[in-house]
């Protein structure tokens, strides 16, 4: 039987600035690899510009056009984790970074943060819930990761607000997401080769339900209280740390490489 461990009962909060989009994932994937066991790291970040980032091993090069990206100035960037195509723009994205062998598991960290996140948007009188066991787990060449939710992510109606990916790192785990506060100021359609499928979609943001106006900084505050009330412990404010850096610089090489971002 595989050894349980705690949660996590000191956290770090890292709250950052727009990133380009190789240094927000390698960031990402850089806290998950240097976790340290007695701790759980929030990371609440934006964009520099607006990318289309891909799932870990979802095909890419025969449906989204390179050069149409360039004429949009979006980015490209192939995510740790699996999942659909997002494009990222005026949103709020999240990374949590956990022990993976939890009393939660796997399944049940994914709900928990889930349901913070619900309860975030809730606090912010957004009727938003969990999507149930009635929406489809798509493959991941079924179309836009907002075109359809699946089974625990965040809705509103029948609108996705946010959308949430996992991988497993070694010992740790790592779940981040996107949180759609504003329509984005390019659409997908203009940046595919292949005509929409029938799960194209982009989500619905919060400024789309006419609820708000949210500035960045209150639901980034409301996410992380969620979260700390969710998880307990003790939270603090913290900056990345030298070896964090030096990781993610290590794996920025990779995620600025069009050989890894359009190698399917």
């Amino acid at each position: 039987m595989a050894h349980r461990v705690e949660l996590p009962r000191r956290w770090r909060i890292l709250r950052d600035p727009p990133g380009a989009a190789a240094h927000n994932m390698a960031i990402d994937e850089a806290l998950a690899r240097t976790r340290r066991a007695d701790e759980g790291v929030l990371r609440i970040y934006r964009w520099r510009r607006p990318t289309l980032s891909f799932g870990r091993n979802q095909p890419a090069l025969d449906r989204y056009d390179p050069h149409a990206l360039d004429a949009f100035g979006v980015e490209a960037v192939r995510r740790p984790t699996g999942g659909r195509e997002v494009l990222h723009d005026r949103e709020l994205t999240y990374a949590v970074i956990l022990p993976l062998r939890t009393a939660d598991g796997v399944r049940g960290s994914y709900r928990r943060i889930n349901a913070a996140l619900v309860h975030a948007l809730r606090t912010l009188g957004v009727a938003a819930r969990a999507a149930d066991e009635s929406h489809p787990v798509l493959p991941p060449n079924a179309g836009a990761c907002f075109g359809d939710p699946a089974p625990g992510e965040v809705i509103v109606g029948e609108g996705k607000v946010i959308g949430s990916a996992q991988r497993r790192i070694g010992e740790h785990l790592l779940q981040h997401g996107s949180l759609l506060l504003s329509p984005p100021t390019v659409g997908l359609a203009a940046l595919r080769i292949a005509p929409p499928d029938p799960f194209e979609g982009q989500g619905c943001s919060l400024a789309e339900l006419g609820v708000g106006p949210f500035g960045f900084d209150r639901v980034a505050a409301a996410v992380e209280a969620a979260l700390a009330g969710s998880y307990g412990g003790a939270w603090e404010r913290g900056r990345l740390r030298e070896e964090e850096g030096e990781v993610a610089e290590h794996l920025r090489r990779q995620y600025e490489s069009p050989g890894w971002t359009w190698r399917r």
